[in-house]
């Protein structure tokens, strides 16, 4: 047997798929794909071995599932997904169930019935085939994670208890009784907002997470319970949309990244018939030197996929301005992992060619930190603090106010027109977000870049609570 293991991940998003198979048999699986597909299909090609079946941890609601669409790359093969506790799902699969096994030459893969996450949450052991009471790794899923474990308020407060119990069972009952030297490699790793303060290694073993992770040591249900959901972050809004998407109607090909070019004269009359959103995707602070007046910016060097999600209606057309045409594609595979499929063209020859047509423009302030809390401290700015309730009560700056990035859209009218704001976040990057969304609502406004990571270092006040 020659094992075939790849993990594949995506940071801007906190996740990791997998292809495990013998080069032997040329045979493999690929495990929780996401829609951007050509990746799973190179590596097959590259490793010599035909994918078979394609399996499905649980109903994923942070990406667009790639299954269906990989299934079909590879000739129809087989989706497995969970018969536990499961919808009734809109597209072809089999369910499967706990102990049945998925042969792959010299390989096994055990399914094992872990709920928790979601009610119907499988985990897969991995290990040699004339060795199956011995397994060498398990694909966790949104189960065991590094330092954590998947949350389990996805349902709303009405099924958080009862989820929260049964993943007290399954680590409990099925994780701890591995040996310590089983590798474990999950599917949401550290960025994921699956889970709270995920360690940022990408993989992991039983032993380390037996003496480390938090979410291992409780031994009483209520203990566990206090732990797993006393500091989730803020649920994604739009994770009911992609879990809606991911049961009834999966991609059945990979996404397109052919978006018309626009001149810029084209680009303009696009923005003047009023149902696009101008996307600028490059970095802050390029964006604030000068940009398409109008244009939100969510940089592709950061989580685009995560706040676009957060912050963007799929239903609403996009006209992207990129750092360069050649990021084209990048920036649509982002935008697709979250859902994104509408767009009415992007600038082609990107903000160079607009400039050279003498169309109009906009900047954006970049606010050093200390001029910002100088201004805070002589009250002609107002600080808004952008990061999340965990973030803020760890410390804050003096003064500042606080309204969530996500929440801000349906804030704006507690904020007025007539102050000057200064938006901070962890980095310049979300705040960056909230001051563009501010600008193109009539605020007058300004980003800090390095935002409360700058702060921190100038050694600048500090409030909590």
């Amino acid at each position: 047997m020659a094992l075939v293991f790849e993990q594949f991940l995506t940071g801007s998003i906190g996740d990791a798929s997998y292809l495990v198979g013998d080069d032997s048999a040329r045979v493999a699986a690929i495990i929780d794909p996401q829609v951007d597909i050509q990746r799973y299909v190179t590596a097959a090609r590259e490793h010599g071995v035909a994918v078979t079946h394609v399996v499905q941890t649980h109903i994923h609601e942070d990406h667009l599932s790639g299954a269906t669409a990989l299934a079909n790359a590879f000739g129809g093969v087989e989706v497995w997904v969970s018969g536990h506790d499961a919808p009734s799902y809109g597209f072809k699969h089999r369910p499967v169930t706990d102990g049945e096994v998925l042969e792959l030459g010299s390989v096994v893969l055990t399914v094992k019935y872990t709920p928790g996450h979601t009610p119907e949450h499988i985990s897969l052991l991995v290990a040699k085939k004339d060795e199956q009471d011995a397994p060498f790794a398990v694909l966790s899923g949104g189960s065991l994670l590094v330092d954590a474990a998947g949350r389990t308020d996805l349902l709303g407060p009405e099924r958080a208890q009862e989820l929260t119990r049964a993943q007290f069972k399954s680590l409990r009952d099925f994780f701890l009784t591995l040996e310590d030297g089983v590798q474990v490699w999950p599917t949401h790793v550290h960025g994921s907002p699956c889970g709270a303060a995920i360690g940022d290694k990408t993989s992991t073993t039983i032993g380390y997470e037996r003496k480390r992770n938090p979410l291992l040591q409780p031994t009483d249900e209520a203990s566990f319970r206090n732990e797993a959901l006393g500091n989730l972050p803020p649920k994604p809004r739009y994770y009911p949309r992609l879990k809606e998407r991911n049961t009834t109607d999966q991609p059945t090909a990979a996404p397109s990244t052919a978006v018309r070019p626009l001149p810029p004269s084209a680009f303009h009359e696009a923005m003047k018939a009023g149902n696009a959103l101008v996307l600028d995707t490059r970095h802050l602070l390029s964006f604030g030197g000068a940009h398409v007046p109008g244009a939100w910016n969510i940089g592709a060097s950061g989580h685009l996929s995560i706040w676009a999600g957060w912050m963007l209606t799929p239903d609403q057309p996009l006209l992207l301005v990129l750092d360069s045409d050649s990021k084209l594609s990048e920036v649509v595979t982002h935008l697709a992992r979250t859902g994104f499929e509408q767009f009415h063209g992007y600038l082609a020859g990107g903000m160079s060619s607009w400039e050279n047509a003498g169309l109009p423009l906009q900047t954006l302030q970049q606010l050093h930190v200390t001029a910002a809390a100088k201004e805070s401290q002589q009250g002609t700015i107002t600080l808004l603090d952008v990061r999340s309730p965990q973030e803020w009560k760890k410390g804050h700056a003096p003064g500042a106010r606080h309204i969530f990035l996500a929440d801000l859209p349906a804030k704006l009218g507690e904020l007025s027109t007539a102050e000057r704001i200064a938006v901070y976040c962890d980095s310049g990057y979300r705040a960056s977000i909230a001051a563009s969304l501010l600008q193109a609502s009539g605020f007058e406004v300004a980003n800090i870049p390095g935002s409360w990571q700058a702060w921190t270092a100038c050694d600048l006040p500090v409030e909590k609570g």
